[in-house]
């Protein structure tokens, strides 16, 4: 269920009107509300409005950086062998839209435009650090905590040793964001909301997103083809690296 579909169904449980009911007041079909909560059509704004009045509750629209996993799985799903994309209608959407947004259906083009949708650092509920950790005791922290998880960012592409200090900015790929900051408590890392401070970034990833992962010695790393989307993501020398990466494919 995509996440339109998910907020129009708690206006309805919280209303407590049927889905029929929220349509007469809102002047929709019954049909245009059943596509909408069983998300089988992008509504427009209008329509949206409509559907959130008739329950009691109003549309405030809002900007903020983007940051949309659809993207990278999109991208993933049209230049990497052997990955099987969610049944989101979200991903089908941008598998649309990256070639128009990158105005070429290059490979190295799609995978800008997908980066640049799909940012590890601004994706809600990540947690940024600064401050000096190894390699070897982010990985320690993303064995502990018992789920999947996997390495990104500029220790991806570089491959430092595992006693090396990260390089900015790492992305710890997990299921579970917290646990793993728990398990980071005793370091040297602080917490920091600045970007041009980050030196890890930990990220709660979709079940998908580990497809491809890879183990180097005690280090386990994101497929290559994250390892590109979430450098290219960022600014700098990690992403002109990225990009000389990707070309040399």
């Amino acid at each position: 269920m995509d996440s339109t579909a998910t907020v129009v169904h708690g206006w309805l449980a919280a209303s407590g009107l049927s889905a029929a009911a929220a349509a007469r007041r809102a002047g929709v079909s019954a049909s245009t509300v059943h596509r909408v909560l069983n998300g089988l059509v992008d509504p427009s704004v209008g329509t949206l409005r409509e559907i959130a009045l008739a329950c009691g509750v109003d549309v405030d629209l809002a900007t903020q950086p983007l940051s949309d996993p659809g993207a990278a799985a999109a991208a993933r799903a049209m230049l990497e062998a052997g990955y099987q994309p969610p049944a989101d209608l979200d991903v089908v959407a941008w598998r649309g839209r990256l070639p128009r947004m990158a105005g070429s259906d290059r490979p190295v083009e799609i995978i800008r435009a997908a980066a640049a949708a799909s940012s590890p650092l601004h994706r809600p509920g990540a947690v940024l650090f600064c401050g000096d950790v190894q390699l070897a005791r982010v990985a320690s922290a993303g064995d502990a905590s018992k789920g999947h998880w996997a390495i990104s960012g500029a220790a991806g592409l570089y491959l430092p040793a595992a006693a090396a200090t990260v390089p900015a900015v790492t992305v710890l790929w997990c299921d579970d964001v917290r646990t793993v900051t728990h398990l980071l408590a005793d370091t040297d890392l602080r917490q920091t909301h600045r970007l041009d401070r980050a030196v890890l970034a930990v990220v709660a990833g979709e079940p998908e997103l580990f497809t491809g992962s890879f183990a180097d010695g005690i280090v386990r790393y994101a497929a290559p083809i994250q390892i590109i989307l979430d450098c290219l993501a960022q600014s700098g020398a990690v992403a002109r690296d990225a990009i000389e990466e990707a070309m040399s494919w």
